[in-house]
């Protein structure tokens, strides 16, 4: 008997169209991010970054009129973030805002387009933004870590500073120094000129 009852009920339950929210949002101050998925979570699940006063309802009546997406089911849960100091390793301790996210249902599953390739990123001068990346990474790793200064032989030196040795290198052996132009002819050296 609560079989048939609960096969009934579901039954109902899962009739379109579903009674949706009536809110209407004109401007909204609101930010909700799609998420890329984790590697091995399936295609009908989609993962949400939303506002903490955001609930399941107002996620799935905004994915239904914004996009057209139809969701059966909504989860939430909040990341709390662990407390940190302000300015890195000073400052008061404090911990930061928490963030809600939900991951949603889907009826009709959405996989995610591949990155694209590493020789269609160089029109986007892609390498330069890894090395600035690394850069950075490397900056912030000697900055948390004050205690521990890296002598100069410790650290490989930048291409631009091995060429500018060459350069000084050469000119050192060579005694002579040129620019490539040609000065004026106009031109006279004023101590040369005068009497002494």
């Amino acid at each position: 008997m609560a079989t048939r009852v609960a096969a009934a009920t579901e039954a109902v339950a899962q009739q379109l169209p579903r009674r949706l929210g009536k809110n209407q949002i004109f401007r909204p101050n609101h930010v909700v991010a799609f998420i890329r998925p984790k590697p091995r979570q399936p295609p009908n699940l989609a993962t949400f970054v939303v506002p903490l006063q955001f609930n399941k309802f107002d996620l799935r009546d905004y994915l239904f009129h914004a996009y057209n997406v139809e969701v059966t089911s909504v989860r939430s849960f909040i990341n709390q973030p662990t407390p940190r100091r302000k300015y890195g390793n000073a400052g008061k301790w404090f911990r930061p805002r928490s963030q809600k996210m939900m991951i949603a249902e889907l009826v009709k599953p959405f996989v995610w387009p591949d990155p694209p390739a590493e020789k269609d990123r160089e029109d986007f001068d892609h390498p330069t933004f890894t090395k600035l990346e690394k850069l950075r990474e490397q900056q912030m790793e000697q900055q948390m870590d004050p205690g521990n200064i890296r002598l100069r032989t410790q650290v490989k030196a930048p291409e631009d500073r091995k060429s500018l040795k060459k350069q000084a290198k050469e000119f050192m052996e060579s005694g002579e120094w040129s620019n490539g132009q040609i000065g004026d002819g106009k031109w006279t050296e004023v101590e040369k000129d005068a009497p002494v």
